[in-house]
């Protein structure tokens, strides 16, 4: 019996191995920046650091990534993917993540090179001053946001809605 894949983490609805995988692991080129950049997305989501270097132009590169670990990427919703014009093409985005027991989304506009024959990701303009944090509500049995050590549900949870 065939073990079952999880779906891809771009949010492609395909299996994982049948789509950003095919790039990360088995070094498949993107066929266009939006593949690119959703097989990115699945290696921040993966902590596959190498790839995620690997596919930085190197004009812009960094020499290492400092990934915080304690955010975790949740959901990926590709906004607009332009066509390519003089090897350049841009994909506009919106990345949800949680960090820290909150939510938030990245909204970013992606520049993209094709260069002998490659995408590459190049860099990114944010199109919100500020990433949007919106406070996770906390579980009837989690500890009470405000800090008071006891649970929600006997502490803030427990007060009428004004």
């Amino acid at each position: 019996m065939k073990k079952t894949v999880p779906d891809c983490p771009c949010g492609s609805k395909k299996r994982a191995t049948e789509c950003c995988l095919l790039l990360i692991k088995d070094h498949e080129h993107a066929v266009d920046a939006e593949q690119l950049m959703r097989s990115r997305y699945t290696a921040y989501t993966l902590g596959e650091d190498g790839y995620i270097l690997d596919t930085w132009h190197s004009s812009t590169r960094p020499g290492a990534l400092d990934q915080d670990n304690s955010v975790s990427w949740t959901g990926l919703k590709v906004l607009k993917a332009s066509r390519e014009i003089n090897n350049t093409a841009y994909v506009e985005f919106v990345a949800s993540f949680e960090d820290a027991g909150k939510e938030g989304k990245m909204h970013e506009r992606s520049r993209f090179l094709l260069e002998n024959g490659c995408w590459y990701y190049v860099d990114g303009e944010q199109l919100e001053t500020q990433t949007h944090i919106i406070p996770k509500k906390p579980g009837r049995n989690e500890p009470c946001h405000c800090g008071s050590g006891r649970k929600f549900k006997k502490c803030c949870g427990n007060k009428p809605i004004s």
